[in-house]
């Protein structure tokens, strides 16, 4: 209960040692019918806060108040002078009520809180701080939950994740960060990505990837336009074959040469990788294998390149026996147009010559013969099996036909009489069996009797600069003895220039089988 009764009013508030205690001092304002209370207790103590002396609180005057607390006295504040002075020291540490607006370059620190009320002042610059405007280093513990979908958007700026360790030769490591056209991410485990990878690339990049993948040799389509010999007399030792084409050039560790059935479908032997002579160049392949076992019959050949397998579309036979045709003494039954006489055309032995000569005929493209030759005597007798193989040498830009083939006489009356023939004629390239060839090359010319089918088989190079082949069957008669012939007909392109036309046909071999 207070004992503070009595109430006095003055004019001023008496200094502290005039004052009276347990009173009530009514304080005149100046001027005005208002008072103002200040309530003094037993010690003294001014109990009314609320006032001010000036600019100054009235509990902050040095002179207003007397120290009776014990409390404070035993903190050594024993008036109010010293009451105010601890005060002040202490306000002096508080932080004013903000009024300005600012940045964090010119206001760089806040204030913290701890637990237990301690306070410090931290960067301005943290508070707020996110992957968005900051460079931020993690701390233990840190990390990123998703409690929803979450996207971003880098609206074509870089996107860099740098530093990464590197895991090429982890086994753990095996999972893809894969995206789909929408950009959603996810994991995946490469299927769908190298299934497609083809479809991504051009036919270059295809090729030179797979190139790679076996070890740098080529993993272009593989081909074989020839196989060398095509007849195998059967006997108990080894025989050499050689493959021409492109492409062939095996990978030395990772290849495989297989002989196949005549369809192509069947492994019937494997060939050592010891037997075989690879060739850089891609041109042709040689190895060797004893046919003895396989015994007689049609074969093929399948390759594999260390990416993908080849089948030869052509085959070759093995034969019980093979007699060879001595073509050094052939004879031959030869006419020149209007039986002129001319050193630039002739047959002789195994040689076919034609080299247009202007003093026969004036030059022309015309189908009109200028000179024809077919052999004396039949080369391959009726019912005969029979291989047949020739180099041609030819210039032939603009031409019409000049045919080799066959006839059932040796009469060269008769330019109308031949079967199984390859015309060979010239319009800017050179066109046989219905391909077209570079005008000036080598050829390479096969033919192939067995029963009543014929297959001629022509290699060369094409305007393109690719070895080729062209294959062609036809059925001819079984029953007849069967002459060798050659018809040349006129052209334009005769003299000494590098177009002028010519033609030489070197029979290389001939068998019986």
């Amino acid at each position: 209960m207070s004992t503070i009764g009595k109430i006095i009013r003055v004019n001023a508030l008496p200094p502290v040692e005039e004052r009276e205690i347990n009173v009530i001092y009514q304080v005149a304002a100046p001027g005005a019918a208002t008072y103002t209370d200040y309530a003094i207790d037993a010690s003294g103590d001014l109990k009314t806060h609320a006032v001010v002396d000036g600019s100054i609180p009235i509990e902050l005057s040095d002179d207003h108040v007397s120290i009776s607390d014990l409390d404070l006295i035993a903190e050594g504040i024993t008036s109010q002078a010293e009451y105010n002075s601890a005060t002040i020291e202490k306000l002096y540490q508080k932080l004013d009520k903000p009024t300005n607006d600012g940045n964090v370059l010119d206001y760089p620190k806040i204030v913290g809180l701890d637990d237990n009320g301690n306070v410090a002042k931290l960067p301005a610059g943290d508070l707020g701080k996110n992957i968005a405007n900051s460079s931020l280093t993690s701390v233990t513990g840190a990390g990123l939950t998703l409690g929803a979908d979450w996207s971003m958007n880098t609206s074509g700026k870089n996107y860099t994740i740098s530093g990464l360790s590197d895991v090429s030769n982890d086994a753990a490591f095996n999972t893809f960060l894969s995206q789909n056209t929408a950009g959603k991410v996810g994991k995946a485990n490469g299927k769908q990505l190298f299934l497609s990878l083809p479809s991504s690339l051009t036919e270059a990049e295809r090729t030179a990837w797979k190139t790679q993948m076996n070890g740098g040799w080529t993993t272009n389509t593989m081909s074989v336009n020839s196989i060398s010999p095509l007849l195998i007399k059967l006997e108990n030792g080894v025989s050499y074959i050689t493959l021409r084409g492109a492409n062939l050039n095996l990978n030395p560790a990772n290849f495989k040469i297989e002989i196949m059935n005549a369809a192509g479908s069947s492994v019937l032997a494997t060939v050592a990788n010891s037997q075989v002579q690879l060739d850089t160049s891609g041109l042709s392949l040689t190895f060797y294998f004893n046919f003895f076992s396989l015994g007689v019959n049609e074969y093929k050949i399948r390759l594999w390149n260390g990416v993908a397998s080849y089948v030869t579309p052509v085959t070759f036979e093995v034969v019980n026996n093979v007699n060879e045709i001595d073509l050094s003494t052939l004879t031959w039954n030869t006419k020149v147009y209007n039986n002129n006489t001319t050193s630039k055309a002739y047959a002789t032995n195994s040689i076919i010559y034609f080299n247009p000569d202007n003093s026969i005929k004036p030059p022309a493209v015309e189908l009109v013969y200028v000179f024809n030759a077919k052999t004396q005597m039949p080369l391959f007798s009726a019912g005969e099996n029979w291989y047949l193989e020739a180099g041609i040498s030819i210039n032939m830009r603009i031409s019409p036909n000049q045919t080799l083939g066959f006839a059932m006489t040796q009469s060269t009356n008769l330019t109308n009489d031949f079967f199984g023939n390859v015309d060979f004629s010239g319009f800017g390239s050179l066109i046989a069996l219905n391909t077209n060839w570079n005008y000036s090359q080598n050829l390479k010319l096969i033919f192939i009797k067995k029963g009543p089918i014929l297959t001629k088989v022509l290699s060369g190079i094409n305007p393109d600069g690719q070895l080729i082949t062209a294959i062609s069957s036809e059925t001819i008669s079984n029953n007849d003895d069967l002459y060798l012939g050659a018809v040349f007909n006129n052209t334009s392109e005769t003299g000494d220039t590098s177009f002028e036309t010519y033609m030489n046909i070197n029979l290389i071999k001939a068998y019986t089988f």
